[in-house]
């Protein structure tokens, strides 16, 4: 009986040594700082947004390959005037067995657009019909383009065409949640119901999350990793843990690699680089009164001020020395391989927009108030800072100050315009420019936070939206985009790449172009 039972310990022991075994699979990630939420109807930050992918899943996704393909929805029928989807959808529970259904997504979008619900997403389901009117509290959530004639269809009428809207319903904003009487499921990770690959096991506040792989997903037998770990330390610490091989991922993009590392790993050919569509830019709260402050002298108000800020920045000493990355200089906000920008715009007299803005404001030979740049406290982001301060003190001749800010109060700042000027970005939530083009369409969306709008950009999105040629459609955005790029609300910097290390064990992690890292299909492969 002995030897029977030791040779059942055996086969089982040995068969988790199997590489693609599930009972081995441990990935060791960092994600920098805590999440910001457990909801994926409140998810901004990118650390939260792959977070939400590994908890749960929607009616499309971002396949291996980088192409849309169907996740929850089996099959979509689309009519012929492209402005209605009717999709079918497959079978699946969430994490508590109970049964993911058409309901669950439309009471999940309508939520978002209930004008009371707090989120600064809303605007990705805009598309569709009413949607925008009912966040705005001018039509009831029951005239939405959303229907659900039984448990497994769901309909959904758009205001107009929009040929990327099946990638668009990829996205976290899109995707379900759970219907009942705990209202409280997405604060505590031990009521936490989800319907994607993971489940959260433990969430220990500033330290780690635990993942464990949700055996009720509906595609679980393609998921090689039993558990995730994700830690949450600072980049030079991750650094350390990835070379001590505590780590299996290191850098973009749910951290940084710090720049004074990146000329030792090219040469060490330890650093990936691969494309990503994201810009760096600076938000600026072009309010005439900016934080009610008397003392306000209406620089950052001004047009020509924005512009002397802007055109006094050397973009290419800061990709190149300061950054490392590979990163590209940044004139415009939309990535030049969306296809709106044929070539960089040719730099122009920043004192020259300096004195006319400074006579405009009639505040020619006067002291000026210094102004303050606010950023997400991290090394990276202090050595970018540092460096704009010094070229615009140079340059211009202005004083400039720098605010930290941590991570848990970052979007915080921004959703309240709570700062003069803001470091940002924008990652891409799908391909077409328009993704970053709405961004700042109305002062009152949740993420434009510069207190900018024009009724013109307005109108030239708007005449985009209802384009069915794509040359003219790309026109349309390409003319708002320079009107965007005039009045200088943000000030491109830069444009981003993957700058990343990874266990040579590890494979099958998706990175997509527009900023998706997806470790559903991840496993660890012995060397050969």
């Amino acid at each position: 009986m002995l030897y029977f039972l030791s040779l059942a310990c055996l086969i089982f022991f040995s068969a988790c040594q199997k590489p693609s075994d599930r009972c081995k699979q441990t990935l060791r990630i960092n994600i920098e700082s805590d999440p910001q939420t457990l909801d994926p109807r409140k998810a901004r930050d990118l650390k939260t947004i792959t977070l939400m992918r590994m908890l749960f899943e929607g009616l499309t996704r971002v396949s291996p390959e980088g192409q849309t393909e169907l996740a929850l929805a089996e099959k979509v029928d689309v009519s012929d005037d492209q402005t209605r989807y009717v999709f079918h959808l497959r079978k699946s529970v969430w994490s508590n067995g109970e049964p993911v259904t058409s309901l669950d997504f439309a009471e999940s979008w309508k939520s978002i657009l209930d004008p009371e619900f707090p989120t600064d997403i809303a605007n990705q389901l805009y598309p569709i019909k009413n949607a925008r009117k009912a966040k705005s509290g001018e039509i009831a959530l029951s005239q939405v383009g959303i229907e659900t004639p039984d448990e497994k269809t769901l309909i959904v009428q758009l205001e107009a065409p929009t040929p990327y809207f099946l990638e668009l319903a990829s996205l976290t904003s899109f995707f379900p949640v759970p219907r009942g009487p705990n209202s409280k499921w997405a604060q505590d990770p031990a009521s936490h119901i989800g319907n994607g690959p993971f489940s959260i096991r433990a969430w220990t506040h500033g330290d780690q999350v635990l993942l464990l792989a949700n055996p009720l997903y509906w595609e679980s037998g393609k998921v090689k990793m039993a558990e995730i770990e994700l830690f949450m330390v600072a980049p030079d610490t991750e650094m350390r843990m990835f070379e001590e091989g505590e780590l299996d991922w290191a850098g973009s993009p749910l951290c940084t690699i710090p720049s004074d590392s990146i000329a030792d790993l090219k040469e060490k050919n330890e650093l990936f680089v691969s494309p990503l569509s994201g810009t760096a830019f600076l938000r600026v709260n072009t309010s005439k009164d900016q934080n009610k402050d008397p003392q306000d002298q209406g620089l950052l108000s001004n047009g020509n001020f924005r512009k002397a800020l802007s055109f006094a920045l050397d973009r290419q000493a800061i990709t190149d020395h300061v950054l490392q990355g590979g990163y590209q200089p940044a004139w415009s906000l939309v990535p030049p391989e969306m296809g709106l920008v044929e070539a960089d715009l040719l730099a122009e007299d920043a004192k020259f927009y300096f004195a006319k803005a400074l006579k405009e404001l009639k505040l020619e030979g006067k002291p000026l108030k210094p102004l303050v740049i606010s950023y997400k406290a991290s090394s990276r982001n202090s050595i970018l800072a540092q460096a704009i301060q010094q070229q615009w003190e140079k340059v211009l001749g202005i004083k400039v100050e720098l605010e930290a800010v941590e991570p848990k109060v970052f979007f915080q700042r921004i959703s309240k315009i709570d700062f003069e000027i803001i470091l940002s970005d924008w990652i891409a939530d799908f391909n077409d420019p328009i993704n970053f083009l709405d961004v700042f369409k109305y002062k009152s969306g949740g993420t434009n936070c510069t207190h900018w709008e024009s009724p013109k950009y307005i109108d030239l999105l708007n005449r985009s939206d209802l384009c069915g040629e794509e040359k003219q459609r790309k026109r349309l955005m390409k003319e708002a985009e320079a009107i965007l790029m005039d009045e200088m609300p943000i000030i491109p910097i830069f444009h981003y790449v993957f700058n990343y290390m990874q266990n040579k064990k590890l494979e099958n992690v998706v990175l997509s172009p527009i900023g998706q890292i997806d470790f559903r299909w991840a496993e660890m492969r012995e060397i050969r």
